[in-house]
């Protein structure tokens, strides 16, 4: 477990130094080619270790992690996609960012409930 920190740690560094030196430059092929890289050898990193590195407590942890950041940022995004819609007198600019994100929120549960009721019914809860 601890090995694997540090190479996260490493491609983390990676990813972030090749990132900001693509914004110094203006271009965006090699942040894109440093995600991309990073990735694999994480992958290829986690495939091929014997160490633990996850167990029950830690995906039940990221499970409902990931459940009450979707949740938060989609209430986020539809109460602010909902203010832009009704001060569309006083900011009309901002009515298509409005749609835009009172939209999304409705995609972003749509597709919660879609993978839910996939889940559902492949562990047969």
């Amino acid at each position: 477990m601890e090995n694997y920190k540090i190479v996260r740690i490493i491609i983390t560094i990676f990813v972030a130094m090749i990132a900001g030196i693509s914004v110094e430059l203006g271009e965006i092929i090699p942040a894109i080619l440093a995600i991309v890289i990073g990735a694999m050898v994480s992958y290829i990193y986690k495939k091929n270790t014997n160490e633990t590195l996850e167990d029950e407590r830690i995906i039940k942890i990221s499970e409902k992690a990931s459940r009450m950041a979707m949740v938060l940022f989609s209430i986020t995004i539809a109460i602010i996609g909902l203010f832009f819609i009704t001060m569309r007198n006083q900011y009309p600019n901002f009515i298509q960012a409005g749609y835009t994100l009172a939209y999304s929120a409705v995609a972003l549960l749509g597709l919660y409930y879609v993978f839910y009721g996939y889940y559902n019914k492949k562990y047969g809860y």
